[in-house]
């Protein structure tokens, strides 16, 4: 064994448990996936301590090297592919063109320095590289599926010139460089914008993508193998240290998100509401525009909460958010201030329309909203609502005021409720 290895097996070992116990605190979609490939990195990371030249463990130790490097890429442009195109086609795609990358680099460690097995699995890649896409061009575009067909012919193109040229090892590397290179590209896509993580990503996966296309050039020259090592290790940690800062930024946002929004139905939350009426009068003072707020309280809820169960009343409530997000127009804001309790900015209202048609034409689609039936279970349950409208600026000109009216005035339609429905 390579002891001179240790210290980069122990570092790559740490950032591992630190990714590990972060994702299981925190569960965020794809970063499974980006824990396997590094595991797979880590696995080819042992391969190439116990590498020899020659001797018993060459072939085993190459074989695992190499097939665990193939296999987390495919797992890493799976997991970057999963933001950008269906799942489904998506896989079937990648586990199909697997196989043929998967014979090339398993030759290629086997020590197989004849062209004729590497001209077969070129065709044979070629082959599937040009039939599946195709096949799946009912889940991608097709101007995607054609870009897919160009990379397959300039992969398997090169796989059969450098066999056919004795070049076997670059044979095999530049199909990992393209691989790469590849999921360095769709990193980038998927990714967001001016993330720190997605440029250590993108830039390790770039980095490594160029050690594989380098490697046969490198090997040629003792001069630059001992900097090529340390470039070769180095990548691994900036996109392993890149997955861990997208991890925390995610969180971050996540955080910052929970903050303004109501965990149960998604809707903006108290703060968020009074932040955005905040914008609303403001914007009201510059177009001259009126604001309606629509205070809602749900006629019924507590009697099916209470005989039913919470369990019941969580998906009523987000049943009724479902519909109030669809009724409302999208320069409006829907929140929910807790309970049962929802409320509406809308924006933009007519400054000559008479604030009688305004409040029935702003109630009116709420109300029908709240009042679809709810089925569950072989239930269905049906809930009423009560509503008060404030205008802007035609009641009051004070914020505070303006919501006070609304709830004065959704309180007074709520009394006149039957108390066995309210």
């Amino acid at each position: 064994m390579n002891i001179n290895l240790l210290p980069d097996l122990a570092a790559m070992a740490t950032l591992l448990a630190i990714l590990y116990f972060l994702r299981r605190r925190h569960l965020q979609e794809g970063v499974g996936l980006w824990f396997v490939g590094l595991l797979f990195i880590f696995l080819e990371a042992l391969a190439h301590a116990f590498y020899t030249v020659s001797g018993p463990r060459h072939i085993p130790s190459h074989i695992i090297a190499l097939d665990s490097y193939l296999a987390a890429g495919i797992i890493f442009l799976w997991a970057a592919s999963k933001e950008l195109f269906p799942r489904r086609a998506t896989l079937i795609y990648l586990v199909a063109n697997t196989l043929a990358l998967a014979a090339l680099q398993t030759t290629y460690a086997l020590d197989v320095r004849r062209p004729v097995p590497y001209q077969v699995i070129a065709v044979g890649g070629l082959i599937i590289g040009l039939a599946t896409p195709v096949f799946l061009c009912r889940g991608l575009r097709l101007s995607k599926a054609w870009w897919l067909v160009f990379a397959q012919i300039v992969l398997w193109v090169s796989v059969w010139t450098y066999a056919s040229n004795l070049m076997f090892r670059d044979a095999a590397y530049t199909a990992l460089f393209l691989l790469y290179l590849v999921t360095a590209i769709v990193f980038g896509l998927s990714l967001p914008r001016g993330s720190l993580g997605r440029i250590a990503i993108v830039l390790g996966f770039v980095v490594w993508s160029l050690v594989f296309l380098f490697h046969s050039w490198v090997s040629n020259r003792p001069q630059y193998i001992d900097f090529a090592s340390e470039i070769w290790d180095w990548q691994k940690f900036l996109v392993t240290i890149g997955m861990l800062l997208v991890m925390l930024e995610r969180q971050v946002a996540s955080n910052e998100w929970f903050a303004l929004h109501d965990q149960l139905t998604g809707l903006p939350n108290r703060r968020y509401f009074e932040n955005k009426l905040d914008e609303a009068v403001l914007q009201s003072q510059r177009t001259g525009m009126r604001i309606a707020v629509l205070m809602i309280d749900l006629n019924g809820f507590k009697i099916i909460n209470d005989t039913y169960g919470h369990e019941i009343g969580d998906r009523l409530l987000q049943h009724v958010a479902h519909h109030l997000r669809r009724v409302i127009r999208s320069t409006d804001t829907l929140a929910r201030l807790g309970g049962d309790e929802f409320i509406v900015i809308a924006t933009d209202l007519p400054k000559d329309m008479p604030s009688e048609q305004i409040v029935e034409m702003t109630t009116s689609r709420i109300l029908e909203a709240i009042e679809r039936p709810f089925h569950t279970g072989g239930e269905t349950f049906t809930v009423g609502g009560s509503v008060g409208v404030s205008l802007y600026p035609d009641d009051t000109t004070d914020e505070v005021l303006l919501r006070r009216l609304a709830d004065q005035r959704m309180y007074q339609q709520k009394r006149q409720v039957p108390l066995t429905y309210a």
